[in-house]
């Protein structure tokens, strides 16, 4: 089974690693992609070259390496640049049409994602059809889409009814549904929850956080590269 883990990553931080590290023990993963965002349609235009992006998921999947290394798992870790080499808007729906020619129509391949990008889903692009593609595993201890199950976010009381009319049929939570099929089903681990945010992040580095403060969200070799060539910085002021 292939996960793929997609997202802007900017900058990846200790709750991307976690959660990257949960699924490759949860799912048993054989192998997992990450995949940073070229051109992220839904984000601000004050985001991060894709090639400097690039390097950081690198140094956080160096980081994730580290936390695997003492374990017997041979998860084979890697970054994807299939959405920095494309041209235009990312939207998953291509990256998942690609995937799936890329694998074949036998691989099982699943989405790995946080309960945050989750109840967002609804404002990607043809996002109905994600399931025809690949699986979704999605990572929180508070979000449970189903009919019978669901916790109801009251900032998006619509968007979670829409996706529980279309998701409801296709959730399992066992691990050997996904495993023995390539696509088609929606996975929850409600025992892991992310609650680090990349935004939030970017503004400690802008106030100049110390580096102890900063250890606590940012894996030791993402660090050491922001720092090293001092991004998310304030522009030095003008000399009077």
């Amino acid at each position: 089974m292939i996960g793929i883990f997609g997202g802007t990553f900017d900058p990846p931080h200790w709750g991307h690693v976690k959660l990257a590290q949960s699924f490759i023990e949860l799912l048993r993963l054989d192998e997992l992609l990450w995949l940073p965002a070229g051109q992220p349609w839904q984000k601000s235009t004050h985001i991060t070259s894709a090639d400097m992006r690039f390097e950081l998921t690198l140094a956080a999947v160096d980081d994730l390496k580290t936390l695997l290394f003492d374990t017997d798992n041979k998860t084979h870790v890697g970054v994807s640049r299939i959405e920095l080499d494309r041209q235009g808007p990312s939207y998953t729906i291509d990256t998942a049409k690609e995937l799936r020619q890329l694998y074949g129509p036998k691989q099982s391949i699943v989405w790995l994602m946080g309960a945050d990008t989750y109840q967002n889903m609804p404002t990607w692009n043809d996002w109905q059809h994600l399931p025809d593609y690949l699986h979704l595993a999605v990572a929180s201890r508070r979000l449970s889409p189903s009919v019978t199950t669901a916790n109801i976010d009251p900032d998006h009381p619509q968007t979670i009814h829409e996706m529980i009319s279309i998701f409801d049929q296709k959730i399992t939570a066992d691990v050997a549904e996904l495993r023995n099929a390539p696509s088609g089903k929606v996975f929850f681990d409600e025992h892991f929850h992310v609650d680090l945010s990349s935004t939030y992040l970017r503004n400690q580095l802008n106030e100049r956080a110390s580096r102890s403060e900063l250890a606590e969200s940012l894996s030791p070799q993402v660090l050491d590269y922001i720092q090293l060539r001092q991004l998310y910085q304030p522009p030095n002021p003008k000399n009077p």
